[in-house]
């Protein structure tokens, strides 16, 4: 049968593995604790969070919903309880503290808020470390974050981390930046090739010839065009070249920390508001750099997005990335809230990560789209919506038999569909977005030319002949007591409309030979009553038994277009 609709409900939610604690594997300081990476916090409360989990993949991790979801929050309880002596190429600290992520309030926050990082630490070992959050109102009035909890040896893990907020950081024009006229903050002739390798691949232009530093204490710190290829200074670079410079800052950072053949992890980057500033393609491009990048020095990217762009790329690009685990991505679902508690999914279905970010119905989204079917004529039409027969597939395309719809003849033979065809196999622009149906007739010397075969599909028949042809050869060959016949009227009475529509010979054999029996013939005795006709092929279709292969081709050719424009699967 044809695919089904994706289940309303997420699939696959395997739990994080449950870990052991410190003193179980006979770990004393977190301090010494080897981390070779992050598998996820497993959050026992926060704010309107409740027993839910954030599950990391080995290389970047993807957090996504609506607006006021906490996904900023939760990438500062991901970012949060470590510390480090690693430092950015300006000399600055990796490390973000909390209170530059998100504040608690004093108000709301007065719950005890509590969730386990889950550690990787090697020879398939999970460590479960425990963190609490909680007010301290009556002394000091503020939150106090515990790791572990206060015996000796609890604290902080060493691991080298770093948040950086895009949407937040200051524009130049307000940071009163300046310029690193004098080198303090040098690169390597190293660094600087792989600065400006960055850019190019991010931005492409040859324009980036050199950079020069940018910085503002405690406010800003990126590196900045320079040199006389440059057609601006740089007060007029654009934030998004701003925020390319601001990140590269921090992969600096991570890459000057990594020591070759180092086998535990390098860290955790969190980018929030991944996508400001950035063309939709240019956050592609971060996005497989960011990939790569990861791979090569043990760094586990983290960032939040509203991207629907993005999105989509990763799950028609990086399927198998996240089935691997290399790709990890969760949803923090309003939609799905129950009782105040917000719940996370992860590597949710896309037509339910699609929902999330548009509102809008997957189905409706591609009914509205209607992908463009071409068919030779208007009985081409009919067979295919017979065979089709779903609703929910026929709603969501728009089928034609002409390419001037104030042709009064409407219909195209496959010989008109045979330039059409073969040109947008040379430009498939020309036919973007759209589906061809040919008769099953059409020569195979003609379809073995087209070297995109998505472009087009064949409408079935175990003979490759006309599907007039077919209609006669199968009432001829039925028998006179079929439930056709009682339906239709007695099998002598076609018998008689063949020949009076003149074809030359009613034998079966005859009849699949066009040397015998020429099509023409047998178009004229379909069109004699046309009306007739196509309830025949309604009748044909029930009976067809590669009804169910080319449906599901044609939903398959559907899906595939409807994809490329970010529109889940019907």
């Amino acid at each position: 049968m044809p695919a089904k609709k994706p289940a309303a409900e997420p699939v696959n939610q395997i739990p994080l593995p449950t870990g052991k604690s410190k003193k179980d594997l006979g770990l004393n300081d977190n301090k010494n604790i080897p981390i070779y990476s992050i598998a996820g916090i497993d959050i026992d409360l926060f704010r309107s969070i409740s027993k839910q989990q954030i599950k990391l993949g080995s290389n970047i991790t993807v957090l996504s919903g609506r607006n006021g979801t906490m996904k900023t929050s939760l990438m500062g309880l991901i970012a949060h309880p470590f510390t480090s002596e690693a430092s950015d190429a300006f000399e600055k600290p990796l490390k973000t503290m909390l209170s530059e992520v998100f504040k608690l309030s004093p108000t709301h926050d007065t719950a005890d808020y509590n969730y386990n990082l889950i550690l990787e630490s090697g020879n398939g070992e999970y460590i479960r470390e425990p963190v609490r959050i909680y007010w301290v109102g009556d002394k000091t009035n503020r939150h106090r974050v515990v790791v572990s909890g206060s015996e000796k040896g609890d604290g902080n893990l060493t691991y080298n981390t770093s948040f950086l907020n895009l949407k937040r950081l200051y524009p130049l024009v307000d940071a009163n930046a300046k310029l690193d006229t004098n080198n303090v903050y040098a690169l390597s002739a190293q660094e600087a090739k792989e600065l400006k390798d960055f850019y190019e691949t991010i931005f492409p232009s040859s324009q980036y010839s050199s950079f020069t530093g940018v910085y503002k204490a405690k406010y800003k710190t990126t590196f900045a065009p320079s040199g006389s290829d440059v057609k601006y200074d740089w007060h007029s670079i654009s934030s998004g070249e701003d925020n390319l410079g601001a990140i590269f800052n921090r992969l600096l950072g991570f890459q000057r920390a990594f020591q070759k053949g180092q086998k535990t992890g390098n860290g955790i980057l969190c980018i929030d508001e991944f996508e400001s500033s950035l063309h939709p393609v240019a956050q592609i491009r971060l996005f497989n750099y960011l990939y790569s990048w990861s791979s090569r020095y043990k760094v586990q990217v983290v960032l939040s997005t509203h991207s629907l762009g993005l999105i989509s790329d990763i799950y028609s690009k990086h399927a198998n990335n996240m089935a691997a685990n290399r790709v990890s991505v969760n949803f923090i679902s309003k939609s799905l809230a129950s009782k105040g508690n917000i719940p996370i999914l992860h590597n949710p279905p896309y037509h339910l990560a699609y929902k999330e970010l548009t509102l809008e119905d997957p189905q409706q989204a591609a009914e509205a789209r209607r992908i463009k079917i071409f068919c030779e004529d208007e009985i081409a039409v009919h067979f295919a919506k017979k065979l089709i027969s779903s609703q929910r597939i026929l709603k969501a395309v728009d089928f034609h038999s002409t390419l001037d719809p104030q042709n009064p003849t409407p219909g195209m033979s496959y010989t008109e569909l045979k330039p059409l065809v073969s040109t947008c196999a040379r430009f498939p622009v020309l036919l973007d977005g759209c589906l061809v149906l040919l008769d099953a007739d059409v020569p195979n010397a003609f379809t073995s030319k087209i070297r995109n075969k998505d472009l087009f599909l064949v409408l079935p028949d175990d003979d490759n002949i006309a599907l007039e042809r077919r209609i006669i050869a199968w009432i001829i060959n039925m028998d006179n007591g079929d439930p056709f016949f009682i339906k239709f009227g007695e099998r002598d009475k076609f018998l008689d409309s063949f020949k009076q529509s003149g074809l030359e010979s009613l034998t079966i054999s005859d009849i699949m030979d066009e040397k015998v029996v020429s099509i023409s013939k047998c178009k004229a005795w379909a069109v004699s009553d046309i009306s007739k006709f196509k309830q025949y092929i309604t009748h044909y279709c029930s009976k067809l038994s590669k009804k169910d292969e080319f449906v599901n081709s044609f939903l398959t050719a559907v899906n595939r277009l409807n994809s490329q424009l970010g529109i889940p699967e019907i």
